[in-house]
């Protein structure tokens, strides 16, 4: 099974994306352009395309974090998604993992 990304509202196969421009990744958004067209890509979506095509540029000069921000996030909210999947929540789980995600400083959540 081919891993999706989430492009705004549309589900994308990684196969179908040919390139990503991370030039605005500071402003909060990407670029994605796939077989048939491009797309803007902001918030946590454009975060996790970075993460899954460029982790290093997630780190260094680019982008930074508050100290300890990911603490809660993988203390409390790891646990909290397992138990909502295990009872069965699992749409709530993504999103309360989405949710608790740390922002790097001066990201924005939208465009």
């Amino acid at each position: 099974m081919t891993k999706s990304l989430k492009l705004g509202s549309h589900l994308v196969p990684i196969d179908n994306i040919l390139e990503v421009d991370i030039w605005e990744l500071e402003k909060g958004f990407v670029t994605v352009k796939i077989t048939n067209g491009s797309f803007i890509v902001s918030g946590f979506d454009a975060l996790e395309i970075v993460w899954w095509f460029k982790p290093s540029s997630m780190e260094g000069k680019r982008l930074s974090w508050n100290p300890h921000a990911w603490a809660f996030h993988n203390l409390i909210a790891h646990p909290v998604v397992q138990i909502l999947a295990w009872m069965n929540l699992k749409k709530q789980a993504i999103r309360f993992h989405d949710w608790t995600t740390p922002k790097p400083i001066g990201f924005k959540n939208g465009r």
